[in-house]
């Protein structure tokens, strides 16, 4: 008996892009703003509010060109932007059997849940998998309710036959056994906030193949991970991206990074997933294949 079994580690990191003042420095310090005023404080609060002020500016205010934005006066330097990315995956290994889904309700054995986790609603789990997200807000005693579904374009539609719900936590992801007569997915849950006027960006890439030792399964390169065929791949819920093919097709996660996911906009807890996908062939050698999976999110400034 053959048995491949397959584990992604995945890892996650911030980024941003610089925006820039105008600045005086020397050997030893920087002053990267300043104005002439007589008063002010820099944080002043209560137990309900928290309030920056200066006065006695002159000249303060936004002004803008075709080419050129401008904050004038000591306040627009200083900074509160937001950058706050967070990542979970599946276990594809321990899954609940779910029944039935009403509005936000999925009808499931609520034993493994807690209010705060998030989820992954399956449909058909495998080849023709379709996909939501959310976080649990309530529990009921046959039923858990999330707080929203966020889909890839189509809603989960839930009848009990091989349709599942997963909790998304961890920084590893197993595909678990792999089968020439399935594909195996995982998912990984994405939830991005950023204050950044552009939106931001998330982008992925791999430490090497999807590997063991010296043996490999072939990247996707059709886009479409088949069952009986070697191949991995994944595909965002994205719907949207204008420079990579994770919209839209399964795509082979390489060791440059690519975009799978972005949105042009100030957002609050943006949901994406990413559905990781293995298959293989007869001929595939046996073996515990893994990879290092690494998620990195800019703001756009």
């Amino acid at each position: 008996m053959r048995t491949i079994v397959a584990v992604m580690v995945i890892a996650g990191f911030f980024g941003a892009a610089a925006q820039a003042f105008a600045q005086m420095d020397s050997t030893s310090y920087q002053i990267r703003w300043d104005t002439v005023g007589n008063g002010g404080d820099d944080v002043s609060s209560s137990s309900s509010y928290i309030l920056k002020d200066t006065t006695g500016s002159a000249g303060i205010g936004d002004s803008a060109s075709a080419s050129y934005e401008l904050g004038a006066g000591y306040r627009p330097g200083i900074s509160s932007d937001v950058l706050d990315f967070s990542f979970f995956s599946e276990d594809s290994a321990t899954s609940t059997a779910a029944t039935a889904l009403a509005g936000l309700t999925i009808d499931c054995d609520p034993t493994d849940f807690s209010i705060g986790d998030m989820i992954a609603l399956l449909q058909d789990r495998g080849e023709d998998q379709v996909t939501a997200i959310g976080q649990v807000v309530s529990i009921g005693i046959d039923s858990i309710t999330v707080d929203a579904l966020k889909d890839a374009g189509d809603m989960p539609a839930i009848d009990g036959s091989n349709d599942f719900v997963a909790i998304l936590e961890g920084e590893s992801s197993a595909l678990s056994t792999l089968s020439t007569s399935a594909v195996r997915t995982s998912v990984i849950g994405m939830s991005v906030s950023s204050s950044a006027p552009d939106g931001y960006a998330v982008q992925i890439l791999s430490d090497g193949d999807f590997r063991d030792v010296a043996e490999t399964v072939n990247p996707v390169a059709d886009g479409s991970v088949t069952a009986g065929s070697e191949e991995y791949g994944a595909r965002s819920s994205d719907s949207d991206i204008s420079s990579s093919t994770f919209d839209s097709a399964d795509s082979a996660i390489t060791t440059s990074f690519q975009t799978i996911a972005d949105l042009d906009a100030v957002v609050s807890n943006d949901r994406n997933f990413l559905v990781t996908k293995a298959a293989i062939s007869p001929s595939t050698v046996a073996g515990s294949y893994a990879q290092t999976l690494t998620l990195i999110v800019s703001g756009h400034y």
